[in-house]
């Protein structure tokens, strides 16, 4: 074992740790290609085990306590999915750059948790970090536990340095979600993991599942990258684009200068700038490769002719990715968990928060790049390898991407829709500043912001205007949405339930919805840098 131990390793000392590959392998930046998930009939055998899912290079701490991620068949029939989670730091270099990064049990990302619908979850979580902490359950309804959410003073408080939480909740809805920290921006640091809720008859005929789990990832802290945002002068961060390259005019030293650029300004690279911060690299299931690094990629290996469920998670801090499967066609079947009409395409765009569940046949043969890039063109990658094919990576080329890309006007519930005719409507509106950087609604910056009140099953129509030039995807917690559309475009006939979705620079977005769960909701964009500084409110749903 290491002697170099990290505070929360050394702290649960009279437990036994694992370490799954020596030091001298971590140094090589864990060099063995990942096989990314077990057969089925293998999950159900074996249990499914968290590390062996996410395992090369990386300590699982408490091994004789971390619970296994069980399969669905061994957990229909038991009350209770028992789980724990050791929150703590380490040394990593998952892109090929070390850094010290915060995670569940030593891994990056956390452990899979794993449930069957309307099953309770009890998660125990030791808090080995020098600052306080939470975990968001991103995607579940919590009917009953909002105080489990785990949002920072809002749920409740969060868990002090060398404390223990325990959260219990009922898995539900079915379908892809994830958990993370959400206190600060701590989950930009690591602190981020899968989190699946079975249906009891599966959506689709499939021989198998995979999780592909995306983040993007930057070699500072994210604290510290922050600063550089609030405070780019004193802490030598990078300034917005806006105030970067207007820098000598007169309207940079205003404070009311327009949020973000929109796709036709670049920056110094000559780049279209879609991000607070510069991109560096993404990680597919905690493996990627920043630059001028040959760290090992991410390795989905497949036999000829067998169908895949995928189940892609959008983890990052900042970036919406463009997805795709070189000479793969997906079928959608799922969006944040709620079932969609099947939908072929060849390329999803999906933001931070948001999940897709895809059908993909390995009707091919060899190796085919797996790509996650920015709108600015920026590339992560991970490698889909059949059967019987050499160890090669596939030939460096140019993306070309398909011609069939998901459009959020293209989703189609699968399941019969009932929609108020007379709901309430809030109109929200989204901004921002450069100068101090902060984000809002409707000029109000969270926390000093008025929560939204509501009626308990009260129908309320959000019309969330967004005149930034950024695009700004917002998370509901505790329920779903229907997404209608665009104002005079809306889709009253069968539109997709989401709990995250992306409301475009310069656009209008109605979501309909129903306040069927009580208690005190956050509702927020999902780009880390946004909600820390102000573009959150909170929702109080009376009780009766």
């Amino acid at each position: 074992m290491d002697s170099r131990a990290s505070d929360f390793e050394r702290a649960d000392s009279g437990k036994r740790i694992m370490t799954i590959q020596s030091e001298q392998h971590q140094n090589q930046h864990d060099a063995r290609p990942l096989q990314i998930g077990l057969s089925r009939r293998d999950f159900l055998t074996q249990g499914g085990a968290g590390s062996l899912l996410f395992g090369p290079g990386m300590v699982l701490l408490s091994s004789g306590e971390s619970r296994a991620a069980a399969s669905p068949r061994s957990l229909i029939g038991n009350s209770i999915a028992e789980y724990e989670l050791n929150v703590g730091t380490r040394e990593a270099a998952p892109d090929g750059r070390r850094r010290s990064i915060s995670c569940y049990n030593g891994q990056l990302p956390g452990p899979l948790i794993r449930a069957v619908l309307g099953q309770k979850l009890r998660i125990r979580v030791n808090n080995h970090l020098s600052t306080p902490t939470s975990v968001h359950w991103h995607g579940m309804h919590q009917p009953g536990t909002w105080q489990m959410d785990g949002v920072d003073e809002v749920s409740r408080k969060p868990i002090p340095p060398g404390s223990t939480f325990v959260y219990e909740f009922t898995a539900t809805p079915a379908g892809t979600h994830w958990y993370h920290s959400h206190v600060g921006v701590q989950y930009g640091n690591g602190l981020i993991g899968p989190l699946i809720v079975d249906e009891v008859m599966p959506r689709a005929k499939y021989d198998r599942e995979e999780l592909l789990f995306i983040n993007d990832w930057f070699l500072r802290p994210a604290e510290e990258m922050l600063a550089g945002l609030v405070r780019p002068n004193r802490a030598g961060g990078r300034m917005p684009a806006m105030q970067m390259n207007r820098e000598s005019s007169q309207e940079s030293k205003t404070s009311s200068i327009p949020a973000m650029p929109g796709m036709a300004m670049k920056s110094r690279d000559r780049k279209p700038d879609i991000g607070d911060v510069p991109f560096e690299s993404a990680l597919f299931n905690g493996l990627g490769r920043s630059a001028g690094t040959r760290a090992p990629l991410a390795t989905l290996r497949v036999r000829p002719a067998e169908a895949l469920r995928l189940r892609l998670v959008n983890a990052s801090s900042t970036y919406a990715f463009r997805f795709q499967i070189d000479r793969h066609p997906l079928t959608v079947i799922a969006s944040d968990g709620s079932p969609v009409v099947p939908t072929r395409v060849d390329s999803l765009l999906f933001s931070p928060g948001e999940r897709y569940d895809v059908l993909l046949l390995a009707n091919r043969s060899g190796t085919a790049w797996i790509r996650a890039a920015t709108q600015a063109g920026d590339e992560a990658r991970a490698i889909l390898h059949y059967a019987g094919t050499t160890d090669e990576e596939p030939t460096a080329s140019p993306v070309v991407w398909g011609k069939r890309s998901l459009s959020l006007e293209g989703l189609r519930s699968s399941e019969r829709v009932t929609l108020n005719p007379n709901p309430r409507e809030v109109k929200l509106r989204l901004g921002g500043t450069m100068q101090p950087y902060a984000w809002n609604i409707n000029g109000q910056e969270y926390p000093r912001a008025r929560p939204i009140a509501a009626a308990k099953d009260e129908w309320l129509r959000f019309v969330l205007d967004n005149p930034t030039g950024m695009d700004h995807p917002f998370h509901l917690h505790g329920h779903y949405f229907y997404v209608l559309g665009a104002p005079g475009h809306l889709n009253l006939l069968d539109p997709p339930r989401k709990d995250t979705v992306n409301v475009p620079a310069g656009r209008q977005l109605v979501l309909l919805w129903k306040a069927n769960n009580p208690g005190r909701w956050f509702f927020h964009c999902h780009i880390e840098w946004h909600v820390a500084t102000g573009m959150a409110r909170v929702i109080e749903i009376a009780q009766s």
